[in-house]
């Protein structure tokens, strides 16, 4: 049998009150009720053994002032109890018929039960219109960074079919560079979802983080060189049991995010162990984080430009990539500013 909730001992206090308060009033009542018929009717006969009109007549003034006070607390004691109920009732319907902001009310009273359960519906519901208001605000973003490229490859082809244009090697090269484009936003919203569903597939292997480093910087040393990116590197080998690929994914996705706001300055990769933990710390001497944006700065397609322009590049993902890996591993990733400049981003790994 289950114990007993909190909110089912108010009740039986309260009724084992009751129950006391008319015991004690009956009996305590018992002898100024005799008092008072034999005071007005001093020669009234006195009936032992039986059950004579004066008993009915005590009993029936008991029921009537017992009766009403046991109903007006069972009132009070049920309006206590349904009325919250009703009220998350009224707001579970108004959700249900599209009205997210739909809030039950936290002053409807209630024990300690029903103070919980308006308190973690209405924690449920402000979270049904936050996911609601990221997912309008995700596929207006989606919208967003794919018009970009489909708009430049459908003017590009546009333009080469009415001889606008002429399908040279560097007009190619322009084309598949739309196309890569595309082809990273696509894989990078595919590993948010699959991670949002708990679906994110990890190959682990054990393999030295400081070499997965290396193999990525070399992946993009020419966009680093372009970029104008000086690179300090603190690689000390450590062994850990995770997917390379995926690793590889998200060092890359910082590299990217580093040459795209901090061209031209000095970036520092360091790779130490921390008890159980690996950790890869990327630091820049860019112009580091706005005020507060070291959370808001792993959100999908988040900027600190509100205007979502596309002069530094890049589709806003790729730092919701990295947050993706890092706790599909069991690890986490985190943000903050330099005391001397720029921003640093610090990847830990279970060993």
């Amino acid at each position: 049998m289950s114990r007993l909730s909190s909110a089912g001992w108010p009740v039986i206090v309260a009724a084992s009150l009751l129950a006391v308060a008319v015991a004690t009033l009956s009996i305590m009542g018992l002898s100024p009720y005799y008092d008072v018929i034999f005071t007005l009717w001093p020669n009234l006969p006195d009936a032992e053994g039986s059950l004579t009109w004066l008993d009915l007549g005590y009993l029936a003034l008991a029921m009537i002032l017992a009766v009403p006070a046991a109903a007006a607390f069972g009132w009070w004691l049920s309006s206590r109890m349904v009325r919250p109920l009703l009220d998350v009732a009224r707001a579970a319907r108004a959700i249900a018929d599209g009205d997210l902001t739909a809030r039950a009310n936290t002053k409807a009273g209630g024990f300690w039960e029903t103070q919980h359960l308006i308190g973690d519906f209405n924690s449920m519901a402000e979270r049904l219109e936050r996911g609601e208001a990221d997912r309008t605000y995700s596929n207006s973003a989606i919208a967003h960074e794919l018009r970009t490229p489909l708009t430049i490859l459908k003017g590009r082809l546009q333009g080469i079919s009415d001889g606008v244009f002429s399908l040279t090697p560097e007009m190619l090269d322009t084309l598949i560079a739309q196309v890569d484009g595309l082809a990273l936003i696509v894989e990078d919203l595919r590993t948010i979802g699959l991670f949002n569903a708990d679906r994110l597939r990890l190959n682990c292997v054990e393999f030295d983080l400081a070499e997965i480093v290396r193999g990525a910087v070399g992946v993009v040393s020419v966009e680093l060189e372009d970029a104008g990116m000086l690179l300090d590197l603190h690689l000390h080998p450590i062994v850990v049991n995770a997917d390379p690929d995926r690793i590889r994914q998200a060092v890359i996705a910082l590299l990217n995010n580093a040459m795209r706001y901090a061209p031209g300055t000095r970036l520092a990769i360091e790779i130490v162990a921390d008890g159980d933990m690996a950790v890869l710390r990327c630091t820049d001497h860019g112009p580091g984080l706005p005020a507060g944006a070291d959370e808001r700065v792993f959100d999908p397609f988040w900027r600190a430009d509100e205007s979502r322009g596309r002069v530094a590049g890049g589709s806003g993902l790729g730092l919701a990539v990295v947050k993706a890996i890092a706790v599909s591993h069991g690890g986490s990733v985190s943000a903050s500013n330099c005391a001397d400049g720029g921003a640093s981003f610090t990847l830990l790994l279970p060993r």
